[in-house]
């Protein structure tokens, strides 16, 4: 499984930054139809090529697989939960700019957003997470979230690009606290519908604020995200052995 990770890996950063360059020579301006295309193709790479690799590993209903899974409540918590985690921490910290957006504003960038953040998740957390066949979840995350930031650099290098931060160091950090945080919500989840509300939602209020750049603050709310996460995961681990235990008991 190891081996399908990395080779997954590797496929999905070549294939998006081929579509970049591409982008790059062709439509620097970014203003056209093709180049409209192309980003859109760009973004859902993560998604395609998971889906060309589970193909290939024999499974067959790979969309219901992803999306129509009966989740539990509490996958759907941990996704509202941490974008009140991303946004309330990045608020009390003061580290929130309001861009003047409305909630129709939010709602109009939503659609968007299914496209260039959302079903990328589906590559990332739904077929990636479970291949990395490492037993420490921190170490998983942290091997996760480097793929994550190599797969973003050619989309942010596009001219007409100006979402996340033009700081590596700041990126890769925000990148980090959201691997940790959807990775999280993977844990709880069949599917991967879960993640993909959570990513949606994210983007989608960056219409109305933004999260600053300011890396002390910025290395708070990851240190948070992270700190939280990992007692989740703990919390389910824990849970679980203890019902191992009880059924064992009754037994």
């Amino acid at each position: 499984m190891m081996k399908k990770s990395l080779s997954y890996s590797a496929i999905t950063l070549a294939v998006t930054l081929v579509i970049g360059q591409i982008l790059l020579i062709l439509f620097s301006e970014g203003n056209s139809i093709g180049s409209s295309v192309l980003f859109i193709l760009m973004n859902l790479t993560p998604m395609l090529v998971a889906i060309a690799f589970a193909k290939s590993d024999g499974q067959k209903a790979v969309l219901k697989d992803m999306f129509l899974q009966r989740e539990s409540i509490y996958s759907y918590i941990l996704a509202i939960g941490s974008v009140c985690v991303y946004y309330g921490v990045s608020f009390i910290m003061g580290n929130i700019s309001l861009t003047g957006g409305t909630i129709i504003s939010v709602l109009v960038y939503m659609p968007w957003t299914i496209l260039q953040g959302g079903l990328e998740e589906c590559g990332w957390r739904w077929y990636l997470q479970p291949k990395f066949n490492i037993k420490s979840y921190v170490l998983k995350m942290f091997l996760i979230s480097i793929v994550w930031f190599l797969w973003h650099i050619p989309i942010y290098r596009l001219p007409w690009i100006t979402a996340g931060s033009s700081n590596y160091l700041i990126f890769y950090l925000m990148i980090l606290g959201n691997t940790f945080m959807f990775g999280t919500i993977k844990e709880y989840s069949k599917g991967v519908l879960p993640c993909v509300i959570a990513h949606i939602l994210i983007d989608s209020l960056a219409a109305a604020m933004l999260v600053g750049s300011n890396i002390v603050k910025i290395g708070i709310l990851v240190a948070f995200e992270i700190a939280i996460s990992i007692f989740i995961v703990k919390a389910k681990i824990i849970t679980r052995i203890i019902t191992i235990l009880l059924t064992e008991l009754l037994k």
